[in-house]
């Protein structure tokens, strides 16, 4: 087996808060010079520019999980990974159809660009992405395992748009497959030690929407390939498969 330098949480200039700079080639070129290895784009509410980056990955040598953060109606966010770029397309189609019909104000929300992999726009999405959809945390998780996705608790130590800041625990009967923390806060025992009682190993990634969010990796995971079945064997530490984060 192999370690893996990974950051599963990454927005591209598709979501309304990132910057314009957060095109493929800026993106995936910073995270090569800093050793990353595993990528997942993550946009909000949709996986348009997914295949891009997946392409641009290819081309420098970067795995990159197409995925979205979803946010549920109850305003939390769930980062869900998939293999396959079909099954990402699959959720998106079902998240539209989830999601209020509201127009972007750019002057509020900022932009939402599609691009290419070598970053030309090709597209701007005119309604909301920056909201919650109608799927409850519930549905969410199972739409994503139906969908053959792993779906992931975003940013659990952060107040705002996360499943511990909605409910100050992580539900027993909520089958996630794994949760993340940021780099940013001071760690709660608390929280590692329910984290533990779950059985998961959690993620430290950048929720990068800027390119200087982008740091040296933080997060590792120790794997005999780069797979979704692998990554969600790590997250529960079984079969060998581990996640080792810097704190």
């Amino acid at each position: 087996m192999k370690e893996w330098a990974l950051d599963l949480h990454i927005h591209s200039l598709l979501s309304p808060c990132a910057d314009n700079e957060m095109t493929p080639a800026l993106v995936l070129g910073r995270a090569r010079e800093l050793g990353y290895e595993v990528l997942a784009i993550t946009d909000h509410n949709s996986v348009e520019n997914a295949a891009a980056f997946v392409d641009k990955g290819k081309e420098l040598g970067i795995k990159v999980f197409p995925g979205m953060e979803l946010q549920t109606r109850e305003d939390v966010h769930l980062v869900c990974l998939f293999e396959q770029l079909e099954q990402a397309r699959q959720l998106q189609e079902l998240v539209y159809q989830k999601l209020p019909p509201l127009k972007n104000k750019k002057e509020i929300f900022g932009e939402q660009w599609i691009v290419d992999k070598a970053g030309q726009k090709t597209g701007e999405i005119e309604r909301l992405l920056l909201v919650g959809t109608d799927f409850s945390i519930e549905e969410a998780v199972e739409t994503v395992h139906k969908l053959a996705g792993i779906c992931i608790a975003a940013h659990i130590d952060r107040q705002a748009f996360s499943l511990w800041g909605h409910l100050g625990t992580l539900p027993s009967g909520l089958p996630l497959d794994g949760v993340e923390l940021t780099p940013h806060l001071p760690r709660n025992p608390e929280q590692l030690q329910e984290v533990k009682n779950h059985g998961f190993a959690y993620l430290v990634c950048s929720d990068a929407h800027y390119p200087d969010s982008l740091k040296t990796p933080q997060c590792f995971a120790r794997l005999e390939e780069v797979s979704l079945a692998e990554l969600k064997l790590a997250l529960k530490n079984q079969a060998g498969r581990t996640i080792r984060t810097l704190r």
